[in-house]
């Protein structure tokens, strides 16, 4: 067995005799390199954002949308497998990695998320994608297809909150979203160090690492005061986008996977059930073995579902 193959499945927590899913046997390679980046300029927004792009652009394609504390690097192990079958592109939120913040912290909601992923989708002239959405990206990616069906193919969103639920979310995440806590201030303030421990330590399976030029970007990353004011003024306003998406959920044709890592410990799988139960057309898939970033803990099973879910696609 070769060593990109053996790298890959190390990753992915199969033992390095065991044979990869049929649909991505072809695809792995060494998920160790940061991703190649370039930036586009949005017209109406007037926002730089910095993005990735891999595979060929006359196939369909998949725009991946990271969540916290992470940037587009976070796909640096599901990127490359997805982009043999598919054209590929990672970008960076506004005010995180390499994109520029919104004018102002009011700025920070799902909806102008959702803005920025339409008007991405323009600027590079890509009339229809399928969205992959984790963590706080599943919320925006939701709005798109809510607003925009035509634009969207399929959605797959991962490990996110839609729904007022603060039930179904750790006290780390219902600590960011309230204003004048002292544990938030906290958590600020020693921004990234305490979050990415944090991370480190709940967000995995079993201490389940990652490549450590991804770690380095990610603390760097965190380090920006503008990535701080993002993270924060988007949980603030968090609360708000979750009750409109609610009231409209049921009108929503767009077809959805939830994807959900059976050992999230900052957002309850339960949360996963009542999203496929509220929206029209959704099913509900567990990834055993994976914590709550199901796209670094297990990429090589993560491809393979997406991929046998967006092949059922009109567009594929």
């Amino acid at each position: 067995m070769g060593a990109k193959l053996v790298a890959a499945l190390a990753l992915d927590g199969r033992p390095s005799g065991s044979t990869p899913p049929t649909a991505v046997r072809r695809v792995l390679h060494t998920p160790t390199r940061l991703l190649e980046t370039r930036t586009v300029q949005l017209r109406t927004l007037g926002l730089k954002i910095r993005y990735a792009e891999l595979g060929d652009r006359t196939k369909p394609t998949v725009i991946l949308l990271h969540g916290v504390p992470e940037n587009l690097h976070a796909w640096y192990a599901v990127a490359p497998l997805l982009a043999e079958h598919y054209h590929v592109l990672a970008l960076d939120w506004p005010g995180f990695g390499g994109s520029d913040p919104l004018p102002s912290a009011d700025d920070y909601t799902s909806r102008r998320f959702a803005d920025v992923i339409v008007e991405f989708m323009d600027s590079l002239r890509i009339e229809q994608a399928s969205l992959l959405a984790s963590d706080i990206a599943l919320l925006p990616a939701l709005f798109v297809g809510l607003r925009d069906p035509g634009r969207v193919d399929r959605l797959v969103v991962m490990d996110g909150i839609p729904f007022p639920r603060p039930q179904y979310a750790s006290w780390e995440l219902r600590s960011f979203a309230k204003k004048g806590s002292l544990v938030r201030a906290a958590l600020v303030r020693w921004f990234p160090r305490i979050s990415a421990k944090i991370t480190h330590i709940k967000g995995f399976y079993r201490g389940h690492s990652i490549p450590a030029e991804v770690r380095a970007e990610f603390l760097v990353d965190g380090r920006r005061k503008s990535t701080q004011d993002a993270f924060l003024s988007y949980f603030q306003n968090f609360h708000i986008e979750q009750a409109h998406f609610e009231s409209r959920a049921h009108a929503l044709v767009v077809p959805v996977l939830v994807v959900w890592g059976k050992y999230d410990r900052f957002i309850s799988s339960e949360l996963g059930s009542e999203i496929v139960h509220r929206l029209p057309d959704a099913r509900l898939e567990i990834i055993d073995r994976s914590g709550h970033y199901v796209h670094m803990d297990k990429p090589v099973a993560l491809t393979e579902v997406v991929t046998r879910f967006l092949a059922e696609g009109t567009s594929t």
